[in-house]
């Protein structure tokens, strides 16, 4: 590795921050349009909704998503407002740990915008691939992924 980027290596970065920054405000602009989230709402009402009985300790939801603390309870404020989610303290005896809690009205506003989101990605992503070129990014991505996470790991 050189240090430098060659005009290739710059050239598919660019695209790539370029086409993430698209799809997401093209995504996230039809799930206000069709469910009235942010993308960050939906983004904590996904992970709520996966964990048991919509229940995780707030450090492990910030970690799940890669957030800091600070961003994720900032968030949570907002949607506790909306009575998405409800914050609290967990088991008794465990007074430290802080939980956050999908409410049904949290539950029921993912699950009205889970469909029109996925469709909203297929629309604005996969409908622009055809299967083999799907898979080979789904390879491309994953290597990617596992790249970060050794990388990030090493930096611990």
């Amino acid at each position: 590795m050189s240090g430098r980027m060659t005009a290739a290596e710059r050239r598919v970065w660019q695209n790539f921050i370029v086409l993430g920054e698209a799809v997401r405000r093209e995504v996230g602009r039809d799930l206000w349009a069709d469910a009235q989230l942010s993308e960050a709402d939906f983004t904590v009402l996904a992970q709520l909704a996966s964990a048991p009985d919509g229940t995780m300790r707030s450090t492990g939801c910030a970690r799940a998503l890669g957030w800091d603390t600070g961003r994720l309870s900032h968030q949570l404020r907002r949607m506790e407002e909306r009575g998405l989610v409800r914050r609290g303290r967990g088991e008794p005896g465990d007074g430290r740990a802080a939980v956050v809690a999908l409410t049904d009205e949290g539950r029921t506003a993912y699950r009205k915008a889970l469909g029109p989101h996925l469709r909203s990605a297929q629309s604005w992503f996969t409908d622009a691939l055809d299967p083999e070129q799907l898979e080979h990014l789904d390879t491309t991505l994953q290597i990617l992924l596992d790249h970060v996470q050794k990388k990030a790991e090493q930096t611990k």
